[in-house]
C-alpha cells in the first residue's frame, strides 16, 4: 500500500512538473489554465511509463524525453481542441439574426462586384483579409452570401466566375485563393460548409486562432501584411504595431517569421 501511494504521489508530481515545462515551453502558443497544463502533464506522465515499460529499462533521460514530448503534444491538441470551442456555436441563421461582432462578419459575395457586375480582385482580397484577420485574433465565423444588414444574398452570383458552377467548385477556388495569399499551413484549421437560406447559398467559414502571425501575401508584389480583428472590423498593423502583437501573442519567435 505505502509503495502505491508513493508511486501515485510521484506521477502526480511529475505531471504537474511537465506541465508546467510544457506551458513554459509553448509559451503564448497555448492558452490553457494552469489545471490544464497539469492534465496534459499527466498525460504526458503516463506516455512516459508506458515507454519505460514497453523499453524495459531505457535511459532516465530518454524516458524524461518522451514524456516531455507526449506533454507538449498533449497541450497543443487541448489548445486546439479549445480554440474550437471558442467559436460561436450558433446556426448561420441565428448568426445572421445577432449581426457582426467580434467573431462573426458578412460578405455578400467572394468575386463578384455588386455595384460594377464583374469580377474584383477588391471583393476577393476582402475576403482573405477577414479570415486573416479571425486567424490572428480570437478566431471567428466569416458568412459569405449574407449582407451587412444581416440579409441573405447567396453565393450564386460567384458561381458563373468559377471554372464550374457549384459549391465544390466554389470551396475548391476559395482553398486555392487561400493557400496562394496565406500558405497552405494557415489555411489548414478553415472548416467551410454550406447552408441554404432562403433558397440561397450561404458559405460559412470557421477559422479558429492561429498558433502562429499569418500573413497576407499580395498578388502585386506589395509586402506581406498582418490583419487582426478589433471589435466589429478588421485592421492592417503598421510595422511596429506587427512587431509588438506577434511578440504578445506568440512570443519572441514569431519575430523570425516576422523578419523573413
Amino acid at each position: 500500500m505505502p509503495d502505491q501511494f508513493l508511486a501515485v504521489a510521484a506521477s502526480l508530481i511529475a505531471g504537474i512538473g511537465l506541465g508546467f515545462l510544457g506551458r513554459a515551453l509553448l509559451r503564448s502558443r497555448v492558452r490553457l489554465s494552469w489545471s490544464e497544463a497539469v492534465v496534459g502533464g499527466l498525460v504526458g506522465a503516463a506516455g512516459g511509463t508506458l515507454f519505460a515499460g514497453f523499453a524495459g529499462t531505457p535511459h532516465p533521460v530518454l524516458a524524461a524525453g518522451v514524456a516531455l514530448a507526449v506533454t507538449v503534444l498533449a497541450l497543443l491538441a487541448m489548445e486546439r481542441w479549445q480554440a474550437r470551442r471558442r467559436l460561436p456555436r450558433s446556426t448561420t441563421r441565428q448568426l445572421m439574426a445577432a449581426g457582426e461582432s467580434g467573431s462573426v462578419e458578412f460578405k455578400s459575395s467572394a468575386r463578384y462586384n455588386r455595384h460594377s457586375g464583374r469580377r474584383d480582385e477588391r471583393v476577393e482580397h476582402a475576403i482573405v483579409r477577414a479570415l486573416a484577420g479571425f486567424l490572428n485574433a480570437e478566431g471567428g465565423i466569416l458568412l459569405i452570401g449574407v449582407s451587412d444588414d444581416g440579409g441573405v444574398t447567396g453565393i450564386e452570383d460567384d458561381y458563373p466566375l468559377l471554372k464550374a458552377p457549384g459549391r465544390d467548385p466554389f470551396e475548391l477556388w476559395l482553398r486555392d485563393l487561400l493557400i496562394k495569399s496565406m500558405g497552405p499551413l494557415a489555411t489548414a484549421t478553415l472548416h467551410v460548409e454550406f447552408t441554404v437560406v432562403d433558397g440561397h447559398d450561404v458559405c460559412r467559414v470557421s477559422a479558429p486562432p492561429a498558433t502562429r502571425p499569418v500573413f497576407v501575401r499580395s498578388a502585386k508584389g506589395q509586402p506581406a501584411a498582418l490583419y487582426v480583428r478589433v471589435g466589429n472590423s478588421t485592421r492592417e498593423l503598421g510595422i511596429d504595431e506587427a512587431l509588438t502583437y506577434c511578440v504578445d501573442r506568440w512570443g519572441r519567435r514569431a519575430l523570425k517569421r516576422l523578419t523573413a
